[in-house]
């Protein structure tokens, strides 16, 4: 599945349209069965809207260092332009670190949704105090950004949990033992949350609801919550497009 060309679960109409954009080129390195799962569920996360995702033909093979999260944005500058005129209303970009972010809002001009900070916040509605499981090796500057989002406070550590993105994606099960390790570590650190700081963890199916059982903490999804920020953004952003609606047919007549 390429960029040029996203695939959705449903032609529906009148719903909103989100399109989740992945930042690496998954088809290539997992395969198209792997981004129809993802689909699959993201759609299950958000029945109330119209998901769709792309994966680019381009760009690093993961988000793991600083270098990669700076390549993200040129790859995905092009397609940007035409995510409004394609009818989307939302983006959510697949990826912890929030690449692009702010850039890619301005020239799309629609609400462009980072998981991680989405993830935060929720993860400070959930608590008093979180910690956040992250892939190894990881992309640096998490603190600062939790300070930027205002959480640092509640900020407690980032255990990594000794696996790289591509190996949580092709043997999630040979990690769950760490990672329910690295849980129970943040949690005698003083964590009562855990957030998932890898969106390849969001995507290990049942791993929310196993961690949460197992550590007795609530765990966010940060994928979950960047799709709920964006419908949320949606509802918030309904009465601009009635206005332009009206304006345009006051200018066509």
């Amino acid at each position: 599945m390429s960029q040029k060309k996203a695939a959705s679960m449903s032609a529906q109409t009148g719903t909103p349209r989100i399109l989740y954009q992945l930042v690496s080129p998954l088809h290539l390195t997992a395969g198209e069965a792997e981004i129809a799962r993802r689909l699959r569920m993201l759609q299950d996360w958000a029945p109330a809207s119209e998901i769709l995702i792309a994966s680019p033909d381009d760009g690093p093979q993961a988000v793991q260092s600083a270098a990669d999260a700076a390549m993200v944005f040129p790859h995905l500058r092009d397609a940007a332009t035409r995510w409004a005129a394609s009818g989307l209303d939302a983006v959510v970009i697949g990826c912890f670190s929030d690449p692009g972010v702010e850039a890619l809002a301005e020239i799309s001009g629609l609400p462009i949704i980072g998981p991680g900070e989405a993830g935060i916040l929720a993860a400070m509605l959930s608590g008093e105090r979180f910690s956040v499981l992250s892939s190894d090796p990881t992309p640096p500057g998490l603190r600062r950004r939790i300070r930027g989002i205002g959480a640092e406070p509640m900020f407690v550590s980032e255990a990594l949990i000794g696996g790289a993105v591509g190996d949580l994606v092709r043997e999630p099960d040979r990690h769950l033992s760490g990672i329910i390790e690295q849980g129970r570590n943040c949690l005698r650190q003083g964590a009562g949350v855990l957030v998932l700081g890898c969106l390849a963890l969001s995507f290990m199916e049942g791993l929310p609801k196993r961690l949460s059982q197992e550590l007795g903490v609530p765990v966010v999804n940060p994928v979950i919550a960047g799709l709920k920020a964006a419908e949320a953004a949606i509802l918030y952003r309904a009465g601009l497009r009635a206005r332009q609606t009206d304006i345009a047919g006051v200018t066509d007549t």
